[in-house]
């Protein structure tokens, strides 16, 4: 099972099947008279449980989405985060040049990236400001290189956690249908008109009695 919990036994419940002889002719959603197999016996699910089925797989569907749609703005919120960081952290190197002390070439470089225009300010009011002053004070580095590690760190697993939920859609979704399957139980069938049976197709080898999928 995938690591991220997705609480997949809230969304399973018991779904009740008739056993239906094979060769046994029943109608198609369509109303077409069909055989469901002429080489085995097939399990049908009554119209309540086909209706349940339905509903727990489209339930377990979106938490599977939601799932997904947190982890990515959780990694966009730490990217959001860490822009906005940088961001101050380069007004206060353009802020410390203009008051002519000298920072870490990383520092000029970072501030260059953020904007060419506001660096060459900086540049020559640092100029300015150094002939003013006599002396120079040296600044030290804005970035600490074993917080940016960690950042970096941090995003790695943030990326891989939204990697992992974006595919536990496709993944997940096919677990809770073979769970699905798995909770299957057949129920007595003796006065049940099969000739008149509407059927149709669930999905993932599941055979139910027809039921509106709009509800």
């Amino acid at each position: 099972m995938n690591r991220i919990d997705t609480g997949m036994s809230a969304y399973l419940h018991t779904y009740e099947a008739y056993r239906i002889p094979k060769g046994t002719s029943v109608k198609d959603a369509t109303g077409e008279e069909v055989v469901l197999n002429k080489e085995e016996d097939s399990l049908v699910l009554t119209k309540e449980a086909s209706k349940q089925l339905v509903e727990d797989r489209r339930d377990y569907g979106a938490t599977l989405q939601f799932n997904a749609q947190m982890a990515a703005q959780k990694t966009q919120d730490a990217a959001s985060e860490k822009y906005w960081d940088d961001q101050a952290k380069a007004m206060a190197v353009f802020r410390s040049m203009a008051n002519g002390d000298i920072v870490p070439y990383t520092d000029e470089k970072k501030l260059m990236e953020y904007s060419d225009e506001l660096y060459q300010a900086a540049k020559q009011a640092q100029t300015m400001a150094q002939i003013l002053k006599e002396r120079v004070e040296k600044k030290d580095s804005e970035w600490d290189e074993e917080e940016e590690a960690k950042f970096r760190e941090k995003m790695e697993m943030l990326k891989a956690e939204s990697n992992e939920a974006a595919q536990a859609i496709g993944t997940g979704s096919q677990a809770f249908s073979e769970a699905q399957k798995s909770r299957i139980v057949e129920v007595d069938s003796s006065d049940v008109d099969f000739s008149q049976m509407q059927t149709m197709n669930l999905g993932s080898g599941v055979t139910g009695m027809n039921i509106d999928l709009s509800l």
